[in-house]
């Protein structure tokens, strides 16, 4: 009896564990409903109709409830392999309870045959798909099932194709590749921005529909509104498929600052935890546009068209060389500058006979050695390049005097002394009741003694021309260190910025993401190993021109050297900043260039470096224009820029308001402090007596000297004021920029400045330097423009930075930042041409007669 009743109890407890396994079959668009737990089982065969078997399958399934512990799982089998589902499951911690998938089609991937081992007769078998639902819950739970055709599974060329999707319904969309088609692009575009990523994968099973697994398989992108990726038919040879994921929340597109959620802690304070079955689905709309992209034709066109462009301005060099050799023109073009004597018969030339008996007697060097081959800083224009002698380094420079000033441009006697001179001052102290700085017509007369800082019971007075450049060995050195010390710097930021971007690109193209570089995927041509061709190209513009600067400076060298000019007259240059803004162009296109092969906050340094380089040597040039005996030292200027490249990156990686804060009092007390010192001409030092001497300028009867110049200053410090303001209260992630901007502007504002100055002088440049200056502001207005609109912003994500990308404005070719790249490159070659002749109507004023400003 006891081991009956042992057995028994056997088979009741088999019976228990022994699980169900019914099989039914469903129809395609019909929802049914089956009840599972962990002893049911069903297998479900979804057989289609001969029309429904043009698609593939696209399955919904929802469960009432569940526990991801012990969820329901579902497993499609179909010819091309098995996949499986659990519900409910999470999303990026969200709990789902319902998921829609497409299961990939049969012929995924060019397998349109049968195997040799398998029975190819059964057609309706091999289209179907039979469906295992199974649960280990003891509870039962209510499954809800249904399979559809996906009828929008194709997306055609040169067509808008707009789906729906959510959360729980990811998009699969096939293109198939025409005959003749080779390459093409995908376009994205949505009217909401709610957050969604794509994916193209090739087309073979299994398909990835989730955001873990897309990120292992093919390429992907964030989106919101906007995105574009360029396709080729040898990486995709059988079509590629497009899944878009909408995200659980808008942070994989913003960042991690989202206003769109509270801080998880305050929520769940405030209103407990959220019933994640209550969430609803978010839903996006999004078209997908397949359009031709450029044959190797358009490449070939948009190329020779922008290297014919920039080659013209060779040919227009050229032409004015050998206009310079026919007589009719050579008059306006030719120099009219005042040739050193003949040293071959002893006598001065006749144009310099009558300054001869004036000037300090010196010893003249042979016909040779002119004073720009000793220093590289005399007299620098196309008239110039007829030359002048220069002092011998060994010969004595004559004895500066005390400066005379006086409110007319007069040359002194060379007996005047330095009592005499403190009489002038005297005097002309008397004719204003409180002057504050120097009197208002400057001439360069005789040098100060500059280590003797401000007194407040002397006028500050000019330097003079004749002696300013008393220091060629000094000159020379800093000249060429200059351009030595941008040599060595080019080399080794070129270096490791090809480096170090082509880092990212690898990285790219191993890992799939398109959000890793910030292109402007509307506007981006591929070509070879480049994935932005027409960005890096574009910069070809700086490299030519920048080379074409360098040439003519160095042909008016050689001129001057052949034919040398008198040392007496003219405004000295420095041939050696020339040069060195020249080589600078050339590296801001190597660096741009690299920059643009792969462009990310990481890496943007690289694109405005050198940018900061030619704005601030641009700014020396033109103040050692009138001040040449100043000159500062190369290691000391690029010493700045180095403090400017690390205040960016402080700015670019860390930022706040204490950065911003820092920033704005430096960039207020730098323009104050250079203010100063150009106001006052080079002689103003930050010490007490000088801040006396300015502080009496704002005393209520005093009246500056310098009327026009305090008010182009105040123009330009109120400009600076603006930006400062600007960016204290807006505090832009990208401070790159805005560096960029302020040096900009300050270069712009101070070759006005200098333009102004000029003219209100009585100066006037000869008519091919204002057709530089008319060429570089027709060339600058809308450089500016096209910067400031911009099609990338990489100081925020990258799905927001599309937002910005649009389609190609010039030959379908280019954008507004490659026209930025072409008319900035022009127009920095026309600015840096106009500071090379602006002057050169001077060639033939003595020294003693030129206005220091």
């Amino acid at each position: 009896m006891f081991v009956l009743v042992c057995l028994l109890l056997c088979v009741c407890a088999r019976a228990q564990d022994q699980i169900v396994v019914e099989v039914i079959r469903f129809q395609y668009e019909e929802t049914q409903t089956l009840v599972v737990n962990r002893s049911v089982e069903y297998v479900v065969e979804f057989v289609p109709t001969e029309q429904q078997m043009l698609w593939p399958a696209r399955i919904t399934a929802h469960v009432s409830a569940g526990d991801v512990a012990r969820p329901v799982l579902l497993t499609a089998r179909q010819r091309s392999g098995a996949t499986t589902w659990q519900l409910p499951y999470y999303h990026e911690q969200r709990l789902l309870y319902e998921l829609t998938r497409t299961l990939c089609p049969d012929g995924a991937g060019g397998d349109q045959t049968d195997s040799e081992h398998c029975d190819g007769n059964d057609n309706d078998a091999l289209r179907g798909f039979t469906l295992h639902v199974g649960s280990t819950c003891a509870t039962p739970v209510e499954v809800t099932l249904r399979a559809d055709p996906a009828r929008n599974f194709l997306i055609q060329y040169n067509t808008d194709s707009t789906f729906v999707i959510t959360k729980t319904a990811p998009l699969v969309a096939l293109y198939r590749w025409p005959e003749d088609q080779d390459r093409a692009r995908l376009i994205v575009s949505a009217e909401d921005e709610v957050c969604a990523t794509v994916s193209v994968q090739n087309y073979t099973c299994p398909i990835a529909q989730t955001t873990d697994a897309i990120e292992m398989i093919g390429l992907r992108m964030t989106v919101e509104k906007s995105g574009a990726v360029q396709l080729s038919r040898s990486s995709y040879p059988y079509g590629f498929l497009v899944v878009a994921v909408v995200r659980a929340d808008q942070r994989p597109c913003r960042g991690d600052d989202t206003d769109d959620d509270l801080d998880w802690l305050i929520e769940a304070a405030l209103w407990g935890e959220r019933d994640e079955r209550q969430y609803v689905p978010t839903t996006k709309t999004i078209t997908f546009t397949v359009k031709a992209a450029l044959s190797r034709g358009q490449y070939v066109l948009a190329a020779c068209v922008t290297l014919a462009m920039f080659l013209l301005f060779y040919v227009a060099f050229g032409a004015l060389v050998l206009a310079r050799r026919w007589e009719p023109l050579s008059r306006r073009i030719g120099s009219l500058a005042v040739l050193a004597p003949d040293v071959t018969d002893g006598q001065p030339s006749q144009i310099d006979a009558s300054v001869s008996a004036a000037s300090p007697t010196r010893r003249r060097r042979d016909s040779t050695a002119t004073f720009d081959s000793s220093d590289n800083s005399d007299t620098d224009s196309d008239e110039e390049r007829t030359a002048s002698p220069a002092a011998s380094p060994t010969a004595p420079a004559p004895p500066i005097e005390t400066p005379v000033t006086t409110p007319v441009a007069t040359n002194p006697p060379a007996s005047s002394t330095p009592a005499a001179s403190a009489e002038v001052i005297r005097s002309t102290r008397q004719v204003n009741s409180t002057p504050v700085g120097s009197p208002e017509v400057i001439i360069l007369s005789d040098a100060p003694d500059r280590s003797t800082p401000v007194s407040p019971e002397v006028p500050i007075s000019s330097p003079g021309a004749s002696q300013l450049s008393t220091s060629p060995q000094e000159s020379t050195t800093d000249s060429n260190g200059r351009v030595l010390n941008e040599s060595n710097i080019q080399n080794l930021f070129s270096l490791f910025s090809v480096c170090y971007c082509s880092l990212f690109v690898q990285l790219m193209n191993v890992s799939g993401s398109l959000d890793i570089c910030y292109y402007n995927f509307l506007c981006a041509h591929p070509a070879g190993a480049l994935a932005d061709f027409n960005h890096v190209f574009s910069n070809l513009g700086y490299l030519l021109l920048g080379a074409l600067l360098m040439i003519q400076v160095r042909a008016r060298r050689q001129r001057r050297v052949k034919k040398p000019r008198h040392e007496e007259y003219g405004i000295p240059a420095h041939y050696g900043l020339l040069s060195a803004l020249g080589a600078g162009m050339m590296v801001v296109a190597l660096l741009s260039a690299s920059y643009h092969v792969c462009p990310n906050g990481l890496n943007f340094q690289f694109d405005v470096a050198f940018m900061y380089v030619l704005a601030v040597l641009s700014m020396v040039k033109i103040y050692q224009a009138r001040h040449p005996d100043v000159n500062a030292r190369a290691h000391a200027t690029f010493g700045v820029l180095a403090v400017l490249i690390a205040i960016v990156v402080w700015g670019v990686l860390g930022g706040g308001a204490l950065f911003w804060g820092a920033a704005t009092v430096l960039h207020v007390f730098a323009v104050l402090m250079l203010s100063l010192r150009i106001y006052y001409v080079g002689q103003f030092r930050l010490e007490k007596q000088s801040l006396f001497v300015a502080a009496r300028g704002f005393q209520p009867r005093s009246r500056p000297l310098y009327a026009a110049r305090l008010v182009l200053l105040l123009i330009a410090n109120a400009v600076n004021w603006m930006f400062a303001i600007y960016g204290l209260f807006v505090q832009a992630a990208d401070f790159a920029s805005h560096l960029l901007n302020v040096l900009l502007a300050n270069t712009l504002l101070y070759m006005l400045f200098y333009l102004t100055m000029k003219l209100m002088h009585g100066e006037r440049p000869r008519w091919y330097a204002w057709c530089y200056l008319g060429g570089a502001v027709a060339a600058w207005v809308p450089a500016l423009y096209f910067f400031m609109s911009g099609s990338t912003d990489w100081s925020a994500a990258p799905a927001q930075s599309r937002h910005k990308n649009h389609e190609c404005m010039i030959m379908d070719f280019y954008d507004s930042h490659d026209l930025w790249h072409m008319l900035s490159a022009a127009a920095l070659y026309l600015s840096f041409a106009a500071m090379l002749t602006w002057d050169d109507g001077l060639s033939a004023v003595r020294r003693t007669d030129i206005a220091v400003f």
